[in-house]
């Protein structure tokens, strides 16, 4: 029986793979590139358990210690279905947080965007999943992005529950970006000019708004989205995770091509 002890520890691991992959949790762990290397594992330890039980080959002296091994699927049975609340999203944020908070106002584009003329059933930019991570970075970190102030834009996301990083009236509405497992995860997000609409920290919301420029907590010029319309979305409707586009299928990112940014 103390043979077969780490046997059925390999099947019960493989047991927990199987699991999460038919229930479509996998994807709560790891970012879809990497699935196919657990499957492949999932089968690896059941042939691995199969030789234990079976062989005369195998030799295996059972220790106390080895109760360690159970350790990992007590985690993984603790861990529910391993989806990271928005809540977390304080600790995941990417943006650097200063350790002195500088009072800064909103700072006025002088050309004024009349809100009437503004087409949210075309938008210039749909974000979605495939292009959110392209999207946030260039208008985050491109100093071509100014070209596009006036620009409609419409994006869903959560908020960041702690938004004392960020100057009165601006908030960050993100996902989680995944590159490889969710314990890499990090939040990106685009900056919201409130406008005045009352928004709450984590919460999911859908907004439609126009590119525009404010000032972050050193004054310098930061693009963001001014919003003019938002509701609240249900959570369940929208994934809180994002990946390159690749892993959409995606390889040339060409939802993001299509809008000829200028680098």
């Amino acid at each position: 029986m103390r043979k077969k002890y780490l046997g059925l520890i390999c099947l019960l691991y493989a047991f927990i793979i199987l699991y999460v992959y038919l229930n479509n949790i996998l994807k709560n762990f790891l970012a879809p590139r990497m699935h196919i290397y657990l499957l492949l594992a999932m089968f690896i330890l059941v042939i691995m358990s199969f030789i234990i039980f079976f062989s005369d080959c195998f030799h295996y002296k059972f220790k106390v210690l080895d109760l360690i091994l159970l350790l990992p699927l007590l985690m993984i049975i603790t861990a529910q279905d391993g989806k990271l609340s928005i809540e977390s999203s304080n600790n995941r944020i990417s943006t650097f947080k200063p350790k002195k908070i500088v009072k800064v106002k909103i700072k006025k584009v002088d050309n004024k965007t009349d809100n009437s003329k503004l087409n949210f059933d075309n938008p210039d930019f749909v974000v979605e999943d495939e292009n959110y991570i392209d999207l946030v970075n260039y208008l985050s970190s491109n100093e071509n992005a100014k070209n596009y102030v006036g620009k409609t834009i419409k994006v869903k996301g959560f908020t960041v529950g702690n938004n004392n990083y960020l100057p009165n009236g601006l908030y960050e509405l993100g996902k989680y970006l995944v590159t490889c497992c969710a314990a890499d995860s990090s939040f990106k997000g685009f900056i919201l000019n409130s406008n005045n609409h009352i928004i709450e920290g984590s919460t999911w919301y859908e907004v439609e708004g126009y590119l525009d420029i404010s000032k972050d907590f050193k004054g310098k010029d930061i693009i963001v989205i001014t919003v003019v319309n938002i509701k609240e979305i249900d959570e369940k409707s929208e994934d809180e995770y994002i990946y390159p586009c690749y892993e959409y299928g995606d390889r040339n990112c060409e939802k993001t091509k299509k809008y000829n940014l200028k680098y």
